[in-house]
């Protein structure tokens, strides 16, 4: 998976965490999804005409998440938006940085929302600890009301993933591409396993964080990760024209699938509908307790 998809799912989950006051010391910067930045800051955008100006926010996720939770912020949830563009699709363009949609952090309060979006530099690529990642996450909308697209369950959205990685996985080993067929097996395995990631990949959800098949839809997105550049899986192509449109039709949907199971995942809890009366620190404590029984 790329590593901006992963460190943005990463901040919702553990900023939901730290509104519950289980947020573990030591997540930033030593968590998985922050090796290879310099830095992780936060900054309010302002346009004025064509240009975009930068306000600090914060320096870093920890003072970003105390800092929403003083503005009233009750959860954080996860947003993508499909950019197809008659050139390139979403699925091609994720070969490049800020490529194949966009993935935005909504930070909920009571009745609105702000929105952060991430913007990814490369600084000095012969920095010694090889921290060449500059990374900000831009406030782009303050206190919107945006209508949510409606999820399946995470049930019913492990069904579709299943489905299509069980075909282009027949599909791999059929067409001599077995090491591709193998991300897709393991991607297989991943939605009847615990859900717990292994030591290659990203650790995103926090230990307990969620229901399991949350867990699992995640691990199996990672595993059955393949696109991206030369070398991917979006690099294939086959002379057979039939087989090359079968090629196509699956890679589409198995982005897309991957996409809708991130976003299920990554929104495991339901939407608060808090009156706007209540303090934040009670609000905090009403949605925690409900969410997290036990």
């Amino acid at each position: 998976m790329q590593g901006t998809i992963a460190q943005l799912l990463s901040l919702a989950a553990h900023g939901n965490e730290y509104l519950s006051g289980r947020l573990k010391e030591g997540y930033f910067p030593s968590g998985s999804t922050f090796k290879f930045c310099k830095f992780v800051k936060f900054v309010d955008l302002q346009s004025s005409g064509t240009k975009w100006h930068e306000r600090g926010f914060a320096k870093d996720p920890i003072i970003w998440f105390e800092k929403l939770k003083d503005t009233g912020v009750v959860q954080f949830r996860v947003r993508y938006i499909s950019t197809n563009k008659e050139d390139i699709s979403d699925r091609m363009s994720s070969a490049f940085v800020g490529g194949g949609g966009r993935w935005l952090i909504e930070a909920v309060k009571p009745g609105k929302s702000d929105f952060w979006e991430a913007g990814w530099e490369v600084g000095d690529r012969d920095d010694p600890e090889q921290n060449i990642w500059h990374v900000k996450y831009g406030r782009i909308l303050r206190n919107s009301n945006q209508p949510e697209q409606p999820l399946p369950s995470a049930l019913k959205a492990k069904e579709q993933l299943k489905e299509i990685l069980q075909k282009i996985s027949e599909f791999a080993h059929k067409n001599d591409c077995g090491n591709f067929g193998e991300c897709f097996d393991r991607g297989l395995k991943a939605l009847e396993e615990p859900g717990t990631s292994n030591e290659k990949e990203y650790t995103i959800f926090p230990n307990g964080y969620a229901e399991p098949e949350h867990h699992q839809l995640l691990n199996a997105s990672q595993r059955a990760w393949v696109f991206g550049g030369m070398g991917s899986w979006n690099d294939i192509g086959f002379n057979d024209s039939a087989t090359h449109k079968e090629y196509e039709e699956l890679s589409d949907k198995l982005f897309n699938s991957i996409n809708l199971s991130l976003i299920v995942a990554s929104n495991p809890f339901p939407r608060p509908t808090i009156s706007t009366a209540e303090e934040p620190e009670a609000q905090n404590k009403k949605w925690w307790q409900f969410w997290k029984k036990g």
